[in-house]
């Protein structure tokens, strides 16, 4: 599907000098974030972008729980339609899969709504698992609060937010959203990703993968009050209450953007009157209703601090600058934000002093462990949470793979067309990788390099994301040893480490 382009304009045309918004593009790539890429708009024009190569616009990013906002919306156009109503009490919406269940209901839990769930005062301290049957965990969770009352985050309560959509609608979220949201605003459907809970078969949150510019859409939608062309995309009411704190939750753990109240699966931030859609480790759609300005930001900021250091960039940078009215033109300015834009990169990783020993390569079997490069979304002291959206036909152990040096290149394969390609010199070439289990997520840029004991250390930075998977292979008398470290971007416990050996 082809969207019509969003208006453009110069900073200065909104109110921004050109060379403050090359300022706050050079300040975004601070010491606790790798920044992935940005969007600003106001009054319906795109006035600021950046992707920091290898990063790309069209490549879909994960959003984490962002998603829960396309999730809110959701439900939003399904009350317009007449499907439910947020007085519902969640236990009549399930009262068959309740009934099959067999399930025991905790006390209170009958006094649940569908506007309790969307404020996150589900009433449960604690959130329920959100693996396997997450609806029969969802009601057999007891409560700790009287529901409407207290603010504790809950995942999984948003996730039976979208098994509401397939039971009224008889469609998944990304199905129903398509004609209702994805079409009218422009975002592509096809590239839009989101993932499935595969037990269940209901789309996944926080399983979505949008573009920068997607998730700027939806954010100008919300800004706008909910209308796109002169089209009313979500009642006008349902978003007024999302963009208004609906609970307070200045004793909620987060950092201090996370304490300011809660609308519809969204937050109110600390600059009064602006709110934003949040996924874990900075991704942000920021919502002022009142200046008419959007922002979208894919990053990956180390937890806990980070998120919140962008946030005041942003505010300190880009919101407090900006004024009511146009600023004089500034071709040199100009000149130096697209210079910023233009040149903004990660930095390469080490390049390799030396190529490895030639013994090194060959054709392995993965004798015990698991060999598995893939992504990982794993909070401290957790496993790999994104597992459960992996395609099952997929999702085929590395039994065998082989390693192969060039002068310019390390190549590890693992069959079925499963290569990646890892550069000697440092430098992030962006690739893609075919049935990776997230298929079509495949994007990717590699580096290798030998180190002084003379293993090989393979970095992959996954581009649908901040994800970055290290793998040392260390030889042996007979084969190798081989460690996986996949990054969570938590200070308290940065890596979720396997080991695997292999023999020749």
């Amino acid at each position: 599907m082809k969207s019509s382009p969003l208006p453009r304009c110069t900073p200065e045309e909104i109110g921004l000098s050109s060379r403050q918004v090359a300022a706050c593009i050079r300040a975004l790539a601070h010491d606790l974030t790798t920044m992935n890429g940005f969007m600003a708009a106001r009054h319906g024009k795109v006035f600021a972008q950046c992707w920091w190569a290898p990063y790309r616009p069209d490549i879909p990013h994960s959003n984490h729980s962002f998603g829960k906002s396309y999730t809110s919306t959701a439900i939003g156009i399904a009350v317009g339609e007449g499907l439910l109503s947020l007085e519902e009490k969640m236990v009549d919406i399930f009262s068959q899969e309740i009934r099959e269940r067999n399930l025991t209901l905790p006390e209170g839990m009958d006094k649940i709504t569908v506007r309790d769930v969307l404020t996150m005062t589900n009433g449960m301290a604690q959130m329920p698992d959100m693996r396997g049957d997450f609806i029969a965990h969802y009601f057999t969770t007891p409560l700790a609060y009287e529901p409407g009352t207290h603010f504790a985050y809950n995942s999984t309560g948003s996730c039976v937010l979208g098994a509401i959509i397939l039971k009224r609608s008889g469609q998944n979220l990304k199905e129903y959203l398509t004609p209702r949201l994805f079409e009218p605003i422009g975002i592509d459907p096809d590239t839009f990703q989101w993932r499935q809970f595969q037990e269940l078969g209901i789309d996944g949150e926080p399983g979505t993968f949008a573009t920068t510019e997607d998730n700027l859409r939806l954010a100008m939608l919300y800004v706008q009050g909910g209308q796109w062309n002169g089209r009313q995309v979500v009642p006008a009411d349902y978003v007024r209450d999302s963009l208004t704190v609906q609970i307070n939750n200045e004793y909620a753990p987060e950092q201090k953007d996370g304490r300011c109240g809660y609308g519809y699966q969204l937050w109110a931030c600390s600059i009064p009157g602006v709110y934003r859609f949040d996924g874990g480790q900075g991704q942000y759609g920021i919502i002022w209703p009142e200046k008419d300005l959007v922002i979208s930001l894919h990053e990956g900021a180390m937890a806990p601090l980070g998120p919140q250091k962008t946030l005041d960039t942003l505010y300190e940078t880009l919101l407090l600058p900006l004024a009511d009215q146009p600023l004089p033109a500034d071709p040199e300015g100009e000149a130096e934000l697209a210079q910023a834009e233009r040149s903004a990169a990660l930095p390469p990783d080490p390049a390799s002093p030396r190529l490895p020993d030639k013994a090194l390569a060959g054709s392995y079997t993965v004798r015990q462990g698991s060999f598995d490069p893939w992504f990982a979304v794993a909070p401290p002291g957790q496993e790999d949470f994104f597992v459960m959206f992996r395609t099952p036909a997929l999702d085929q152990p590395v039994k065998t793979f082989s390693l192969t040096f060039t002068p310019e290149v390390c190549r590890l394969s693992m069959g079925e067309g499963r290569e990646l390609i890892a550069r000697w010199d440092g430098s992030l070439e962006a690739r893609f990788v075919e049935n990776s289990p997230y298929h079509p997520l495949g994007d990717y840029a590699a580096t290798a390099r030998c180190k002084e004991d003379g293993s090989l250390f393979f970095r992959i930075h996954w581009l649908n994301g901040w994800f970055v998977t290290d793998i040392t292979f260390a030889p042996t008398a007979q084969g190798l040893d081989i460690t996986v470290q996949k990054l969570r971007l938590n200070q308290d416990d940065n890596y979720l480490v396997y080991h695997a050996e292999a023999i020749r």
